[in-house]
C-alpha cells in the first residue's frame, strides 16, 4: 500500500524559492501543488484561504521513493500553501494534507528561528515531542538543528523514530538546517534526507539581516580512546578553514550566527577544548553567537574573545543540547565562562529585528528560565 514515511517536510529556502522533500514507501511520481494565500475573515480556526487562479505545480519525472521539488518564482514575504502528491502506475494515489511555506526573508525583515538538538543523542522519544510541539508554538521561521538529530545515523529507522517522526508537524512548515554531529556518523541518510549545497557537511545562508555558518566539527576533532583530538589543525590549507574565512569575509549581514556541535566552551562534561582554534576566526569577522550541542544541557557563555571575558566585543555561546536533560554532566561549579545554565529538556527561541536580538530559552513544558538580549 502506497503511504508517506517521511514529511513532507522544506529544505533550503532562498529569497525566490524553497525545496519540498517526503519519503514514500514505494517507487512512485512527485508532484507538488502549491497556491498564493489570502486571508479569510469568516473563519474561526485561523486557517488561509487559497486563491484558486494562482496554482502551481511541479513535477519530476519518473518514480522514486525520495522526492525531491524545488519551488520556484516565489515572493519574498508571500505565505503559500502546498500539497505533495505520488501515483504509482496503477493508479494507487497518495497525497499530503496542505501546509504552509514561505521564501527566506530579505535584508530589512523582522524574522524568528528556535534552536534544537539531542533528539536521538539523548534518545527520549516523549521528549523530543514535547519539544517539537512547544516549538511549533512560537511559529519559527527555520529550526537550527545542531547535531545528534539520531541516534546512529547510518540506521535507517532512527531517522524517523527520532527526528522524522517527532517533528513531522513541525517540519512539514518549517524549514531546517542540520549540522553533523558524532551520532549522525557521517552517515549516507544525512546527505539523502537533506538538500545542502555541496560538500552538504558544512555551509552558509543568509535570512533576513542576518548570515548564518555551519561547520562540521566532527571532521575537525575526532574521539580517540574517549579523549578528543584535532586530526588537522585548523589553519590555511584546511578546507573549513579556508570556507569559512572566505564566507565570513564576503557577508556585510548586521548578525553573524555559527554554529556546530561540538561545544568549545561549557562547565560540564564533553567540552572540547579542541574547538576553540575555530574562535579567533569567528571573532574577527565579528560573530556575535554561536550555537553548539554535545553536552546535553542548556548553557550560555558571557561574551568572550581571546580566551577572556569581553562584554563589548565579545562572542555568546549558547550550548543547546535541547531533547534531553544530564544534570550529572554538569561539573559542581560553573567556570569562569559561564553566564547561566542548567540542565533541562529545553529548546531556545531567538527574534531578529535590525539592531536588536533577543533570545530565549525554555523548557519542554513551554517555560522560560533564560534570556538574552544584544544590540548592535
Amino acid at each position: 500500500m502506497l503511504s508517506i514515511l517521511k514529511g513532507p517536510y522544506l529544505q533550503w529556502p532562498t529569497g525566490v524559492a524553497v525545496t519540498v522533500m517526503w519519503e514514500t514507501s514505494c517507487p512512485a511520481s512527485s508532484q507538488v501543488t502549491w497556491w498564493e494565500t489570502e486571508p479569510v475573515h469568516s473563519r474561526t480556526d485561523g486557517r488561509m484561504g487559497t486563491r484558486p487562479a494562482s496554482e502551481r505545480q511541479a513535477v519530476a519525472a519518473g518514480p522514486a521513493c525520495l522526492h525531491r521539488l524545488e519551488l520556484s518564482g516565489l515572493e519574498p514575504g508571500r505565505l503559500y500553501l502546498y500539497q505533495v502528491r505520488s501515483t504509482l502506475p496503477t493508479g494507487e494515489t497518495v497525497e499530503s494534507e496542505t501546509h504552509p511555506l514561505q521564501a527566506a526573508a530579505p535584508p530589512g525583515t523582522p524574522f524568528s528561528f528556535a534552536v534544537t538538538s539531542e533528539t536521538g543523542g539523548y534518545g527520549d522519544v516523549e521528549i523530543d515531542r514535547r519539544v517539537f510541539a512547544q516549538i511549533r508554538r512560537f511559529r519559527p521561521d527555520f529550526l537550527l538543528v545542531v547535531g545528534d538529530a539520531v541516534q546512529n545515523g547510518s540506521r535507517y529507522e532512527d531517522w524517523d523514530r527520532y527526528f522524522f517522526g517527532p517533528g513531522r508537524e513541525l517540519l512539514a512548515s518549517t524549514p531546517f538546517y542540520l549540522c553533523l554531529g558524532n551520532h549522525e556518523e557521517h552517515a549516507a541518510w544525512f546527505h539523502r534526507f537533506t538538500a545542502y549545497p555541496e560538500p552538504g557537511s558544512y555551509y552558509a545562508f543568509d535570512w533576513g539581516d542576518a548570515h548564518f555558518v555551519a561547520l562540521d566539527s566532527t571532521a575537525l576533532v575526532e574521539y580517540r580512546d574517549g579523549r578528543p583530538e584535532a586530526i588537522q589543525p585548523f589553519g590555511p590549507g584546511c578546507p573549513q578553514y579556508e570556507f569559512l574565512e572566505a564566507d565570513l569575509a564576503a557577508t556585510a549581514a548586521a548578525w553573524k550566527i555559527a554554529f556546530f556541535h561540538y561545544p568549545p566552551y561549557v562547565s560540564g562534561d564533553y567540552q572540547v577544548e579542541q574547538m576553540r582554534a575555530v574562535c579567533p576566526v569567528l571573532e574577527r569577522f565579528g560573530v556575535d553567537l554561536v550555537f553548539n550541542s554535545h553536552t546535553i544541557v542548556y548553557e550560555r557563555s558571557h561574551p568572550l574573545r581571546n580566551g577572556r571575558v569581553d562584554p563589548d566585543g565579545g562572542i555568546v555561546y549558547v550550548v543547546a543540547g535541547g531533547a534531553g536533560a544530564m544534570p550529572e554532566w554538569l561539573h559542581p561549579k560553573r567556570a569562569w565562562h559561564t553566564a547561566q545554565s542548567l540542565a533541562v529538556p529545553h529548546f531556545v527561541q531567538v527574534a531578529v529585528a535590525a539592531s536588536t536580538l533577543e533570545l530565549h530559552a525554555f523548557d519542554e513544558h513551554g517555560h522560560l528560565f533564560d534570556s538574552l538580549h544584544l544590540h548592535r
